[in-house]
């Protein structure tokens, strides 16, 4: 039997950064569902800590697929999108999860490090999104292959970066 490593197939290392993912989502998603909430308000957050969950695992995808398997052609566009737009969820998990006590979103440097990295990754995502399909010819921004999964994720999170901005103003209030 001959294995093909193409780098298309979700791995038991993928599958351990999106629990990771979903470990840095509870961290920011736990003080939301601990206060009074609707039913409404339940679907709300259930939603919430399922994307966050599924952006912040993008480090992780990247790294362990960037250092460990050293796949041919990786990372893609859209992996390196992915892992830029989880990093500013999994930076102010840490220093979350650092701080003792209190009220994190009283805390000036978690509240700056998910603001302005949140702005900047967006920001970094809408201008490579805007140069790769927008100011370019049809052919050339047809000629563009979405790649493996995780390229094809990351993509998606890039252009639905709104999304990422209103979910931060979430874990900040």
């Amino acid at each position: 039997m001959q294995v093909i490593e193409t780098g298309r197939d979700i791995t038991v290392l993928d599958g351990l950064a999106l629990v990771m993912g979903s470990s840095i989502a509870c961290v920011h998603v736990l003080r939301i569902m601990r206060g009074g909430l609707s039913p409404a308000g339940w679907v709300m957050a259930c939603l919430m800590l399922a994307y966050v969950s599924l952006t912040a695992a993008g480090p992780f995808v990247f790294l362990g697929r960037r250092f460990s398997r050293r796949l041919p052609g990786y990372p893609r566009i859209g992996d390196v999108l992915w892992g830029i737009l989880g990093l500013p969820w999994v930076a102010s998990a840490m220093l979350q999860a650092a701080m003792s006590g209190g009220d994190p979103r009283q805390d000036p440097l978690f509240f700056s490090t998910l603001t302005l990295g949140l702005a900047v990754s967006c920001t970094v995502a809408l201008i490579i999104i805007w140069g790769k399909w927008v100011i370019v010819p049809p052919q050339q921004a047809e000629a563009m292959e979405a790649g493996p999964w995780t390229s094809r994720v990351g993509l998606i999170l890039a252009i639905a970066w709104p999304i990422q901005c209103g979910l931060g103003m979430a874990a900040l209030n």
